[in-house]
């Protein structure tokens, strides 16, 4: 009789677990019906110890050959694509002459010769101590000529103002 009532305890408490436990809570087993996705291919194995038959390179029609019955070609050469030399205009030939650099200026899509300052860095108060121009912020001579965008800079007389050059 005690072992009829806990086997009975056990297929009770089994029997709990498969309705999710005790107090309602849900399972962490998901139903079959609640899984879903594409269909799964089924595809049959031979039985156990019978030998699936062996396909060969020529019972195959896209196999490749083996290697001593196929002749390796050498790949063709690559071209080396020809980049034409960029056209440069009579300006832009001068100003490179003269060690500038060819910019352009802002939105107007002009070009500008610019050059390196000699003595960018240098302590400045009046643009006449300057190669460039004598930068208001820093007191320090700019280090291209001319100075592109807006800045503040100081005069011969030693006044500060906002010039810019677009």
């Amino acid at each position: 009789m005690v072992r009829g009532i806990g086997a009975l305890a056990l297929a009770l408490a089994l029997a709990g677990c498969q309705l999710g436990g005790m107090g309602g809570q849900g399972s962490d087993i998901a139903s079959p019906a609640a899984l879903s996705g594409p269909a799964v291919e089924v595809t049959a194995l031979p039985p156990l110890g019978a030998s699936a038959p062996v396909a060969t390179a020529d019972a195959i029609p896209d196999s490749p050959k083996p290697a001593s019955e196929t002749v390796q070609a050498a790949p063709p050469p690559q071209a080396t694509p020809i980049i034409p030399p960029e056209a440069k205009s009579l300006a832009q030939i001068a100003c490179e002459k003269r060690k500038g650099r060819f910019v352009s200026l802002g939105r107007s899509g002009a070009m500008a010769c610019q050059f390196l300052t000699r003595d960018s860095g240098k302590q400045c108060r009046r643009e006449s101590d300057c190669d460039g121009a004598c930068l208001a912020r820093s007191g320090t001579c700019s280090p291209v000529k001319p100075l592109l965008g807006c800045n503040l800079i100081l005069q011969n007389d030693g006044r500060q103002v906002e010039l810019c050059i677009d």
